[in-house]
């Protein structure tokens, strides 16, 4: 049962105290009281006169039980059940307390509706004269509505090919509580623990997309066991997958949570795919990223400021259309960069760009929303436009549409490392969006930071890779170290990635560590994406990892918190790489950055 801890707020100065005259020293009190919710239930404490003056009911001198700081919000939550005040708990039960002597405050105490433990710090106060001692005397009441579970065994965790039934998965449950799960009253489901959506499209008559299953018993009575069944189909992705369960009784309360889970190993094909890969658009001026259409268009961003849109990924596609992005201030590795389509775009038509722009006076990086009339873009509105200068180095600014729906945007330091340290900068860091620009309400807030914002994670020097893992939905980012230690990281909400104070594994010294680091010397990674489909074989669920100064692209196998690489492909064929997408065919598109009659590649495997 998780802790609530009710904070406490002093409500102002206390009373001046007469000096020498009353002081007091707990002697001991009551067992912490645990109720059904909205039952009640007297308490008791004691505290022993330690001053010089007697305690008398009904004077100044009247010793009350105070809520420590005049907090009254325990009063709100209808813990208070004939108490003097809000924020005055009881009085003594006898009439005089002499110095030496003992005073006894008895009360009532009411569980609130809400499951959870309740803090309530406690002083002896003289109102009009002073406090007493302040001796951290608290107590906890417990609302618990008598619902508990133990785990007591599974079935062994299931292994098959993707697109396969689990069978039947069966996990056993102690009734430790003291009312019985009843189906339709207390009945109690197996849960994906914290409500994760994201094993939905996995399971097989589930109650719904994080319920796997109801309890198998009409009725389990304390003591005894309940079990619950469910199955599901094995993943594309080979890979073993971690599916966290809780029991919970919907609408009342979580039960404990015991770390239970169930490990689904995907097992795929063991053939390695051969690979096809064929120039489908030439003459380019260093595209640096592409995305694709529901309709199968394929649009290019070039970095001196211009959006390409073709008929489809096919060899020669047809350009349909080319917008020139306004007020460009492309120089080095500044100008027109990430590109990404709306989740919705085949009702509302708008694409997100990440440019390098002259505006209001400054060289900035911006997120930019454009709004599709055919194959031509007009501006819709800014999501960034203050906060990321840009600069001809350590600019790379990818940006992608998370499974979460927001908008994830790669933001480099601009030649300075002290800015990625800065909670209320957005260089070196790594944004989280929502599309109309706001910030999500379930972003962190980092030390030092003003509030809330659209950083998620900092600590960055040049990232110009995010990729989204299927099924895990881990996100994955890639980035330029100096002169050693490129990295593949993931990505967690809060974490400070080290730069410019560390490269590479930290260890225990406070920063996250990377997945993968390349050492010395750099290879210069970029673009990312995880490549998925049965065409794929056994590098189905890989991330492949374009790279620039290595002119290779890399496969990598991404398990848990740890990257390997495994692949070094089409070393110096196509020189630098930059940017790597899975098409809607299930091919890989990947571009070159070579400066000059830049290419996009198609890569089909067989």
């Amino acid at each position: 049962m998780a802790l609530l801890i009710v904070a406490v707020m002093a409500y102002g100065a206390p009373a001046t105290a007469a000096a020498g005259d009353f002081h007091s020293r707990w002697v001991d009190q009551a067992a912490w009281p645990t109720l059904a919710p909205n039952a009640t239930t007297s308490y008791t404490i004691r505290y022993r006169n330690t001053g010089t003056a007697a305690w008398v009911r009904g004077s100044a001198a009247q010793a009350n039980l105070a809520v420590n700081g005049d907090d009254t919000r325990f009063a709100q939550l209808g813990i208070a059940v004939g108490w003097l005040s809000s924020n005055r708990i009881a009085t003594t039960v006898e009439a005089t307390v002499a110095p030496g002597a003992t005073g006894t405050f008895t009360f009532s105490l009411r569980a609130p509706p809400a499951v959870g433990a309740y803090r309530i710090p406690l002083r002896l106060v003289l109102d009009g004269v002073t406090w007493m001692e302040d001796e951290g005397v608290f107590l906890v009441l417990v609302s618990d509505a008598g619902l508990h579970g133990k785990w007591v065994s599974q079935s062994p965790w299931p292994s098959g090919r993707s697109g396969d039934s689990s069978g039947p998965i069966t996990l056993s449950f102690r009734n430790t509580g003291t009312r019985p799960w009843a189906k339709g009253v207390t009945e109690v489901h197996l849960a994906v623990a914290g409500d994760d959506l994201s094993w939905a499209a996995y399971g097989i008559n589930w109650l719904f997309g994080n319920r796997p299953a109801t309890q198998n018993e009409t009725t389990v009575a304390p003591g005894q066991l309940g079990t619950f069944t469910f199955t599901l189909t094995f993943p594309a992705t080979p890979g073993a997958f971690r599916l966290p369960l809780r029991l919970v009784v919907d609408g009342l309360t979580w039960l404990e949570d015991e770390g239970v889970f169930v490990l689904v190993t995907v097992t795929g094909d063991t053939r390695i795919p051969i690979l096809d890969d064929v120039v489908v658009q030439s003459g380019l001026n260093i595209p640096w990223d592409i995305a694709f259409a529901p309709d199968g268009r394929m649009f290019v961003t070039e970095r001196p400021g211009r959006l390409r849109v073709y008929a489809g990924g096919a060899p020669g596609a047809a350009l349909l259309g080319t917008t020139t992005i306004a007020n460009m201030h492309a120089d080095g590795e500044a100008g027109l960069m990430g590109v990404a389509l709306d989740p919705s775009f085949a009702g509302n038509g708008l694409v997100y760009l990440c440019a390098s722009r002259d505006d209001e006076g400054q060289w900035r990086n911006q997120v930019l929303r454009y709004r599709m009339s055919g194959s031509v873009a007009a501006f819709d509105a800014y999501v960034v436009r203050r906060g990321a200068l840009a600069n001809s180095n350590h600019d790379g600014c990818r940006i992608r549409f998370g499974p979460d729906g927001k908008l994830w945007v790669t933001m480099g330091e601009a030649g300075d490392g002290s800015r990625a340290q800065d909670p209320n900068l957005l260089n070196g860091k790594i944004l989280r969006l929502n599309p109309d620009g706001s910030i999500p309400a379930d972003n962190p807030i980092l030390p030092g930071a003003a509030g809330r914002s659209a950083v998620f994670t900092w600590g960055h020097r040049n990232p110009q890779g995010i990729a989204f893992q299927p099924v895990t939905n881990t996100v994955w980012e890639i980035e330029h170290g100096p002169e050693c230690d490129d990295e593949i990281n993931v990505i967690v909400g809060g974490r400070n990635y080290g730069w410019p104070n560390v490269t590479g594994n930290d260890g225990a010294g406070g920063y996250a560590d990377p997945a993968w680091s390349s050492g010395c010397p750099t290879i210069a990674p970029s673009g990312a994406t995880f490549v998925t489909g049965p065409a794929w074989a056994s590098w189905s669920g890989s991330l492949f990892v374009a790279v620039l100064k290595d002119t290779d692209l890399r496969r990598f196998v991404a398990q848990g918190v740890t990257a390997t690489q495994t692949n070094v492909l089409y070393h110096g064929k196509y020189g630098r790489l930059r940017a790597a997408v899975q098409g809607p065919d299930g091919a890989l598109y990947v571009t070159t950055s070579n400066g000059g009659s830049d290419r996009v590649v198609r890569i089909t495997p067989r």
